[in-house]
């Protein structure tokens, strides 16, 4: 009976030594993968073997879906949502992730300019008088303005603003709700529109315009109040920024919590009540590129040489907010960038890099020849080719 419980015993103490060896292998196990993963983040050699050789990021052409192209035909290549958007012959279809097509819409116009936002897709004829709003793969509306379009844009809940240019202003700035409802105006005598955006809520309309009626170069920013343009016009502008003179305004773009980057000839820099903050000086010589327009993201993108014929391009990417900045470093020159929401596509000709805001690779596309343009979502990515696209599922 005695050894019976001496064994019981012993039993006892062999499973509980099995649960804390189990414990300490897996809390082992955990800290290695932690560590990694830190190492991963931060040390760009080893994300850089990681993505080739353990995580396989890479994709050859041969491996990805096909929609097949008419070479000869004049076809317009857009991508939104979930869909790859090809226009011609005044028909705009839609194909999906597998290159199938699954819908139509005709559209009365010749020559396309497409913006996107979200679930929102809006199309103008370029320099004409019609536009479309389209959601999914529905026409929500369709309008005619007078005068000529030069610009259109729309915000995520479907706000759709439209510059215009006609013999009596130097431009017109309209805003349609989501029904096509006209819901604001506003003339231009002396000035000219570098750009326009909507803020993420549909609270208010910013627009970036250069007055070349002097001898100088003078930007200045609006900020228009929607909701009171709708009910009192003569107070609907909150305040307009002048920036200092000869300072060129480019593009601007609203960020979360009402903030409105800017892009200057010479700087990026954020505007809040009147205030305009410096964040980026891009008087650098080596920078190649630079965009507002990620989600909450700046991108600039930097050439650094390495020697008589080489160079590396670095992309930083920085939190506006906070200014932490993330890297992706390639040993290559990039021949063109396009950023659409959260996602960078690198063309670097017969490669293709798509990262992330947060720096790290999503997928590396090699091409069997040099890449004509690219097209991109959240969602996808079209590799567009005279005679074909190919299509990149992220």
């Amino acid at each position: 009976m005695k050894d019976f419980w001496a064994e019981e015993l012993q039993n006892q103490r062999r499973g509980k030594l099995k649960k804390l060896a189990v414990f300490i292998g897996i809390l082992v196990i955990l800290v290695i993968l932690l560590i990694l993963m830190i190492i991963y983040i931060y040390n760009l050699n080893f994300r850089r073997w990681c993505d080739e050789n353990v995580l396989r990021k890479e994709l050859l052409q041969e491996d990805t879906r096909t929609i097949e192209l008419d070479g000869d035909e004049n076809v317009q290549i857009y991508a939104y949502d979930k869909y790859i958007c090809v226009f011609k012959n005044k028909s705009l279809e839609f194909y999906n992730r597998v290159g199938s097509q699954v819908s139509t819409i005709d559209l009365d116009i010749n020559k396309a300019v497409f913006v996107s936002n979200g679930k929102y897709m809006a199309i103008c004829e370029e320099n004409g008088q019609k536009f479309y709003l389209i959601s999914g793969r529905e026409k929500i509306f369709e309008n005619e303005v007078e005068g000529n379009i030069t610009q259109i844009n729309v915000n995520r809940n479907g706000y759709v603003s439209i510059v215009l240019s006609n013999a009596s202003y130097k431009s017109i700035v309209d805003v349609y709700d989501r029904s096509g409802k006209s819901i604001f105006k506003t003339n231009l005598v002396s000035s000219i529109v570098a750009d326009v955006s909507i803020s993420q809520d549909s609270k208010y309309l910013a627009i970036a315009e250069i007055d070349i009626s002097g001898i100088i170069i003078q930007s200045s920013i609006q900020i228009i109040s929607i909701e009171l343009a709708q009910t009192t016009p003569n107070e609907s502008m909150l305040y307009k920024y002048e920036a200092p003179t000869d300072k060129l305004i480019l593009n601007i773009e609203y960020q979360e919590k009402g903030k409105l980057l800017c892009m200057y000839n010479d700087s990026i820099e954020t505007l809040q009540n009147n205030t305009s903050t410096k964040i980026i000086d891009l008087k650098e010589n080596n920078i190649a590129f630079a965009t507002i327009e990620l989600d909450n993201k700046i991108a600039i993108l930097k050439e650094i040489s390495t020697g008589e014929y080489t160079s590396d391009t670095y992309a930083s990417i920085i939190n506006p907010e906070t200014l932490k900045e993330r890297q992706y470093i390639t040993e290559d020159v990039a021949k063109s960038v396009l950023t659409v929401g959260n996602k960078i596509a690198i063309n670097f000709g017969t490669e293709l890099h798509i990262i992330s805001a947060n720096g790290f690779l999503i997928k590396k596309y090699i091409s069997e020849t040099e890449i004509n343009d690219i097209v991109m979502t959240d969602n996808l990515v079209g590799v567009v080719y005279r005679d074909k696209i190919q299509i990149i599922n992220l």
